[in-house]
């Protein structure tokens, strides 16, 4: 072998260790390419896993074969998701099988799942539905659809679960919460189409938006939508929008406005009374509405005028009468009065013209010492002005004036305010003492006599009797207060008359005897013995002495 032949073998041998070399580092480089590729494909799907894991939905993974096979749905692999291991409480935990998942649902919810997979499986078709899991009143969302690849590939089919509990629970309550406010909003719709007047609610606009059935009895529409979508005002006999003006007015001012106005119904006329009361829409200060209602006011019209006329009426016959009679209206100032009060009083004409206050009255007549006499007037005059709006019946005095005079005062509640009369009672008063004294001077006569005596009016009943009848019959004289008839004061007698088989017919006998003033004589039990006198008088009392034999 020469030297050149050995040169090239040695040349060659270097350039394939070169190239032997270079190609393995070429498929160094390369193995550590796929390598990488494989580490992060590695770590894409665990982090897809860690993200399918941390899902808030459980799920049941049918994986079909990467591998061509003739029946691929039943080579696919079922994997269980942690989550839904612990949803359902699986025994097998991600272990567990499809049926197993199935098993933890009722019966008839079984069954629907189980046919939701198989068109999913067979036919791709995705679902969701509501089920109901077994003894623990918990609603799950199901839900299935098929994964593909980008290249038409079967992946998997997929059956994903929510625990939909707590909103199924929100849902029921708020269902039953919104069946309470229908059926409140429905009371009170109730009560108010029941009131016997229109009423109405309008926007900030001052738009109808709702109404009771009287405003639609009112406006002659067939129904309330087609009074709100035409907007139909209630109008006076003249076709003025009365109330929306009323509505504006209240709206701008801020306060309720009231107005009267007659409208012509079935051909008669009635009196009305409207009433717009402004409202603020929700918690905006700056969004006002209205609320407005129609009262009837007809009869109470007819009511006024006829109350009116009867009033006059009566104040015609009081300002004739005798009686002193004043009437001071709610703010305390003079109604009215008669001529008989200004005389008792002897006030100026012009005084009254003015319609003084009772407080004036008061002061003024003060003045005129015609006031009883009283160490603090103030006080006085504040107990007399508090009888207004405290005054529920009549109450009766008497007033004592300095001059000797004695005034019967009589106050009354009046729809104006209270009612005053006054009478002078002195010379009643003057007589009745007289007629005291001379019935006192009696008395101490009839005391004075020996016989028993006692007399009746022509009522028959007790006007005057003395000590002595007290004493012949043993009579408490607490019996003999309040005037008791003839019929009773005899009664008084029967305990001295015990033999006597028939008490009634025997009294009865009395009184006639003493009726016509016939004498008669009576034998007691204790042996005393006592002529009966009565004595008639021309005014038909009658006078019974008793003498002892």
């Amino acid at each position: 072998m020469t030297d050149e032949l050995l040169k090239n073998i040695i040349l060659v041998s270097a350039a394939l260790e070169l190239i032997l070399v270079f190609v393995i580092f070429s498929m160094q480089v390369k193995i550590y390419k796929l390598r990488r590729k494989v580490y992060f494909i590695k770590r894409d799907r665990e982090r897809c896993n860690e993200l399918l894991f941390s899902a808030k939905d459980g799920y049941f993974c049918f994986v079909y074969p990467d591998e061509k096979v003739k029946d691929p749905q039943k080579n696919t692999i079922g994997k269980c998701s942690r989550r839904l291991a612990v949803m359902l409480g699986l025994k097998n935990g991600t272990a567990s099988s499809f049926d197993e998942i199935t098993d933890t649902f009722y019966k008839d919810d079984a069954k629907i799942l189980k046919k939701y997979v198989e068109l999913l499986h067979q036919e791709g078709h995705s679902f969701e539905d509501m089920l109901e899991l077994k003894g623990g009143n918990r609603h799950i969302c199901v839900y299935g659809n098929r994964v593909n690849g980008a290249d038409n590939n079967l992946y998997c089919d997929i059956v994903w679960f929510r625990d939909v509990t707590a909103q199924t629970d929100k849902i029921s309550d708020l269902d039953a919460e919104k069946q309470e406010v229908e059926s409140k909003i429905k009371q009170y719709e109730n009560m108010i189409d029941g009131l016997n007047y229109p009423l109405w609610l309008r926007d900030e606009n001052l738009n109808l938006i709702a109404v009771n059935k009287k405003y639609l009895e009112f406006s002659g529409q067939n129904s309330k939508s087609e009074v709100l979508q035409n907007n139909v005002e209630l109008c006076n006999t003249q076709g003025e929008l009365i109330a929306k003006k009323a509505a504006k007015d209240a709206q701008k001012n801020k306060k309720l406005q009231k107005k009267k106005f007659n409208m012509i119904r079935n051909s008669d006329l009635y009196n009305y009374e409207l009433q717009e009361n402004p409202y603020y829409i929700g918690d905006s200060m700056d969004k006002m509405g209205t609320v407005g209602y129609l009262l009837d006011n007809t009869e109470l019209e007819k009511l006024k005028r006829g109350f009116e006329r009867n009033q006059n009426n009566h104040l015609e016959i009081l300002g004739t009468l005798g009686t002193a009679f004043a009437i001071f209206d709610d703010k305390m100032n003079l109604f009215f009065h008669n001529n008989a009060f200004r005389n008792l009083w002897g006030l100026d004409a012009d005084f009254l013209d003015k319609r003084p206050s009772y407080s004036q009255f008061l002061e003024t007549v003060r003045e005129h010492k015609m006031l009883p006499a009283t160490p603090n007037f103030k006080a006085y005059r504040d107990d007399e002005i508090s009888i207004f709006g405290n005054l529920w019946e009549t109450k009766e005095d008497l007033l004592h004036l300095p001059d000797g005079r004695t005034i019967r005062r009589f106050r009354s509640p009046h729809p104006n305010g209270v009612v005053f009369a006054f009478e002078d009672v002195s010379d009643r008063l003057a007589t009745m003492r007289r007629l005291n004294e001379l019935t006192d001077m009696q008395k101490s006569m009839l005391d004075n006599l020996n016989d028993a005596v006692v007399i009746f009016g022509v009522n028959q009943r007790l006007k005057l009797y003395n000590r002595a009848y007290l004493n012949l019959w043993s009579i408490d004289i607490d019996k003999m207060q309040d005037e008791p008839k003839l019929d009773k004061v005899l009664s008084y007698q029967k305990l001295f008359f015990s033999h006597i088989d028939n008490w009634e017919e025997f009294k009865q006998n009395m009184i006639a005897n003493i009726t016509e003033g016939e004498k008669f004589d009576l034998s007691r039990d204790d042996n005393v013995n006592i002529q009966v006198s009565p004595l008639i008088f021309y005014d038909g009392s009658i006078m019974v002495t008793y003498t002892k034999k």
